[in-house]
C-alpha cells in the first residue's frame, strides 16, 4: 500500500555496510530521514578505503506513527551498538551524523572516549520552533512540512511526528548535559542559510566540548541537508581532510 507520508519512496533508505580497511565510520541520519541522507559522505569515505556502517534509526522508513512511538534511548542504542560492532573489526572508529544524527554521535562519543573523532553536520542542538511540540503533541499527531520540489536524493517523512519531536527535545537536553565529556577531534559544519538549525548550535558545541582539536565551519548558502546539496562534495572534501589530519 502506498505511504502518502513518504518522500521519494523509490529510494533505498535501509541500513547499509561497506567493508573496507581498519578505520571505520558510523554515519547517522537525522529526524524523519533515512540513510539516503548520509550516502554521499559514505560513498566518498568508502572510496578512501574506509569501512562504513550506516544504521537506520528506529521509527524511520516505515510510517510516521512508528516515529511517534519510539524513545530517544532507542536511537542511542542503535548508534552505540553500531559503534561497538564496528570496533570489533576496526582499529579506530569515527562517528559522523547530520542533524539529530550529529547529536547521537556526540552522546556516544561522551560515553565512549575511545571514539576516534566526530564529523557533525547541521547538528540539531537547537531547532527553530521545536519547543512548540511539547504542547502540540496533545492536539495533533503530525505537523506538515513545506516541501519544495527538488532532485535531492532525500528519502523520509513529509511530516514531523510530534511525539517523536518531543523525544528529540529530550535528546537535546541529554546531549547538552554531556557535551563536556566529549574529548575527541571534532569538526562541526553549520550554515547561515539553514532554516532548521541556527548557527549558534554549532558555536555552543565548540564552546562546550573538551576536545583539544575542534573546528567550526560556517557556510553561507548550504541547506539543512547539506550532505545532499549541489556543493556537498566541497563539504565532504573538508571532512575527509579533517580525518586525514587527525587520524
Amino acid at each position: 500500500m502506498e505511504n502518502k507520508y513518504m518522500v521519494k519512496p523509490h529510494l533505498d533508505g535501509s541500513s547499509f555496510f561497506y567493508s573496507g580497511n581498519k578505520t571505520g565510520f558510523v554515519l547517522v541520519h537525522g529526524f524523519t530521514a533515512t540513510t539516503t541522507e548520509v550516502k554521499p559522505l559514505a560513498e566518498r569515505l568508502y572510496q578512501q578505503g574506509y569501512t562504513i556502517s550506516a544504521p537506520l534509526l528506529p521509527g524511520h522508513d516505515t510510517h510516521p506513527d512508528d516515529l511517534n512511538r519510539v524513545h530517544w534511548q532507542e536511537w542511542y542504542k542503535t548508534v552505540s551498538q553500531a559503534y561497538l560492532e564496528l570496533r570489533k573489526t576496526c582499529d579506530q572508529v569515527w562517528l559522523g551524523g547530520e542533524s539529530m544524527g550529529a547529536l547521537l554521535c556526540l552522546l556516544v562519543a561522551s560515553e565512549f572516549p575511545e571514539v576516534a573523532g566526530l564529523l557533525l553536520f547541521s547538528p540539531a542542538l537547537k531547532v527553530r520552533k521545536l519547543n512548540a511540540a511539547y504542547l502540540a503533541q496533545f492536539f495533533m499527531k503530525y505537523l506538515d512540512k513545506s516541501h519544495k520540489s527538488d532532485d535531492r536524493q532525500w528519502k523520509g517523512y513529509n511530516v514531523y511526528p510530534l511525539k517523536g519531536a518531543v523525544q528529540l527535545l529530550k535528546l537535546q537536553k541529554q546531549v547538552r548535559r554531556n557535551l563536556h565529556k566529549v574529548t575527541q577531534p571534532t569538526l562541526v559544519v553549520v550554515s547561515e542559510a539553514d532554516q532548521t538549525v541556527p548557527v549558534s548550535s554549532g558555536s555552543m558545541i565548540i564552546k562546550s566540548i573538551s576536545s583539544q582539536t575542534k573546528k567550526l565551519v560556517v557556510l553561507s548558502h548550504a541547506s539543512h541537508t547539506m550532505l545532499l546539496d549541489k556543493d556537498n562534495q566541497k563539504i565532504i572534501d573538508q571532512a575527509i581532510e579533517f580525518v586525514k589530519m587527525n587520524r
